[in-house]
């Protein structure tokens, strides 16, 4: 069970490039956390500070110390119990136990990586509810809570540029008085030995209300500027508002590399970004194109000295691979020099002038990569697709679901959200495949049209039925979701043709209408936050409220649909109705290394479904045979067999390849 969320209406301003409409921004559910904050793997931990033995550190290995100060208020009264808890290996309940409360699911523990030690935890849910369901405000100590964790003194006179980092789980409500436009974790520091504390961060904005942060999310704080250089600092961790934890381990301060540098948001800017043409701005992100359509593509960047030593001639270099081969290198303009604590903005750090327009059908991967004369930093892999029939905004990472079924008070019936695919050329469209989530239920109506996109009249004008050219409706079956999608056919029954797409119309609007009948069956369509849409490029109608927005604030939770058109070129129709595209991306499933000793990965690329994998020796023994599920890495252990050479066969249906496996 979760606790009512109360969202806010906030507004937003940008232009539709082909609609000229005012874009409204939704009430909001997602925030962006401050600039200075940053959340990290343990790898990304270990890639940032390499060897830096840490200035100062507290792992809770023996409780809560001595020395530190742990207060606390319940309903605006000071209350002993409104403190934070120790959890370690004998006390009760110990280490293996989370938050307690009611509504917070799971009491699953953090997974810090000296969690076996013992770590803190402010239990806000438990402390007002007892883990009793409904018994609000009958607990131990009634919410809401403020909560202060201190430090004991600490001496930073030889370390001038210092990060904090710490480990924590949280699952977040609310915050100050009930608002739950903010939350209720807070970090504060103090120069004067704890007489006060005038500077405060915000932490976890960016965490959904009812959702929570990984078990081991890891907090970096850019604190220099703070406490850095300073001799009486003392550290206070505020838990401030009501529901539902907060757990800490792993606290500690790092003195600054001296050579570091960092992808960082710059005023609004993503950290790293993706622009597509055919134009220089406003062109939808088509994470799958086909052939036919593809365009020009440039990346940028915003970056941050956060060493301590001036860094030199600083670029942005971006790397293109497809099949585990490099294809391409752009980069940007050299800057001479950044000053510790400088930002380069994608305004230097762009590759606008050497755009990367893809060859053939591919699953490329992209690296985005910092360099300067004395350090470089590597970006996660993301990919994008080339193929030959199908066009979609999303590059094949399902995030998170969302539609008519989201937000009772806001979506409902009749919902709608609309996603647009840019033309470079003509194209004809034969269907589409609306992916759905994983909780959708048979019974709900799913409608697809198509318009041009001059269709769209703004934020409560809706469509000109005029300019629709492909319209289809199905009732979800339990086959719809058990396989994960809802194919339309717009195929002419008599000349077997599709739809003409002419790209003088420059894009053409895929709009889904949902109808979950008034929540008795769910419907949710899934979306990809990988890169954020272009403005312009997708709105959503909540029924509910009467009016169009264009997204979240601050959030990707509506962003990149799975709405895939199914197209082929018009001069070649004969050829695409032949192929079934379903089956069509067998030929391209990849498999590393090869030669192998442990483990093979197989990368399906966009394919879906269940795949039999097999593997013979060359006399024809079977010696391994499989049935996966397709994704983008699937390993498969192979150490159990002898050294030599086999086939390895991958089928569905009547598809199959098979391909040479060297074990070492």
């Amino acid at each position: 069970m979760k606790k009512l969320t109360l969202l806010g209406l906030v507004a937003g301003l940008s232009v539709s490039m082909f609609a000229q409409n005012t874009e409204r921004l939704a009430p909001n559910i997602h925030m962006v956390d401050d600039g200075i904050v940053r959340h990290l793997t343990q790898d990304q931990v270990k890639a940032r500070y390499g060897a830096e033995t840490p200035v100062w550190s507290e792992d809770f290995a023996s409780g809560i110390p001595s020395t530190w100060l742990n207060s606390g208020t319940a309903a605006a009264l000071s209350d002993t119990d409104a403190v934070w808890e120790y959890r370690g290996t004998i006390t009760t309940p110990s280490n293996a136990v989370g938050g307690r409360g009611a509504y917070n699911g799971a009491q699953t523990p953090m997974t810090s990586a000296t969690v076996a030690n013992g770590f803190v935890v402010f239990d806000s849910d438990f402390l007002d509810n007892a883990g009793v369901a409904g018994n609000f405000g009958n607990g131990i100590a009634a919410a809401p809570h403020l909560a202060e964790l201190v430090t004991d003194m600490i001496d930073l006179t030889q370390f001038p540029i210092v990060d904090l980092s710490f480990t924590q789980f949280y699952r977040r409500f609310a915050g100050p008085a009930g608002s739950q436009a903010v939350p209720a974790t807070y970090v504060d520091f103090s120069v004067d030995g704890g007489a006060t504390f005038p500077y405060s961060v915000t932490l976890n904005s960016g965490v959904a209300v009812n959702s929570a942060t990984p078990t081991n999310d890891v907090v970096n704080v850019t604190a220099g500027s703070y406490i850095g250089g300073q001799d009486s600092v003392k550290i206070r961790f505020r838990f401030d508002g009501d529901y539902y934890f907060w757990c800490l381990d792993d606290i500690e301060i790092v003195n600054t590399p001296g050579n570091r540098l960092a992808f960082t948001e710059w005023q609004g800017a993503p950290s790293q970004d993706i622009i597509y043409g055919p134009s220089a701005t406003g062109s939808s992100k088509m994470g799958i194109m086909t052939g036919k359509q593809t365009r020009s593509i440039s990346f940028d960047a915003n970056a941050i000295n956060s060493g301590t030593i001036a860094q030199s001639n600083v670029k942005l270099e971006v790397q293109v691979f497809e099949s585990g081969s490099l294809v391409q290198t752009v980069s940007s303009g050299l800057i001479s020099t950044l000053n510790a604590g400088d930002t380069a903005s994608y305004n230097d750090l762009n590759t606008y002038a050497t755009a990367w327009t893809p060859s053939a059908n591919g699953s490329y991967k992209v690296v985005y990569a910092l360099m300067s004369d004395s350090v470089s930093l590597y970006s996660d892999t993301t990919s994008l697709y080339v193929n030959d029939s199908i066009m979609s905004m999303d590059f094949d990472s399902w995030d998170n679901s969302i539609g008519a079924s989201s937000n009772t008070t806001q979506w409902g019936d009749g919902a709608q959200m609309y996603n647009r695919h840019d033309l470079v050329d003509d194209e004809m469209l034969f269907g589409a495949k609306v992916y759905l989530g994983s909780t959708t239920m048979s019974g709900g109506i799913l409608e697809l049209a198509v318009y041009d996109s001059s269709a769209y009249g703004g934020n409560t004008s809706g469509w000109d039925a005029n300019k629709l050219v492909a319209y289809g409706q199905a009732v979800i079956s339990g086959a719809d979701t058990a396989r994960g999608f809802v194919r339309f056919d717009f195929t002419n029954s008599t000349s077997g043709r599709g739809i003409d797409l002419d790209v003088a119309k420059g894009a053409y609007m895929y709009n889904l209408t949902m109808y979950d009948n008034q929540g008795a069956n769910t419907l949710l369509i899934r979306n990809d936050q990988t890169w954020g849409k272009a403005a312009g490029s997708g709105s959503m109608y909540l029924a509910a409220l009467g009016s169009w927005y264009s997204g979240y604030s601050g959030g990707r939770s509506f962003n990149n649909l799975w709405i895939r058109g199914i197209n082929c070129p018009s001069s070649n129709a004969a050829a695409c109705m032949t192929a079934d595209v379903d089956e069509e991306s067998i030929d391209v499933i990849t498999i590393s290394p090869n030669p192998a000793s442990d483990y093979i990965s197989l990368d399906f690329g966009l394919s879906l479904g269940n795949y039999n994998v097999s593997i013979v020796d060359l006399t024809g023994k079977m010696m391994k045979s499989e049935t996966v599920r397709a994704a983008a890495d699937v390993n498969l252990y192979v150490g159990d067999l002898n050294m030599g050479m086999y086939l390895i066969r991958i089928q569905k249906g009547d598809s199959v390849k098979t391909s040479k496996l060297s074990i070492l």
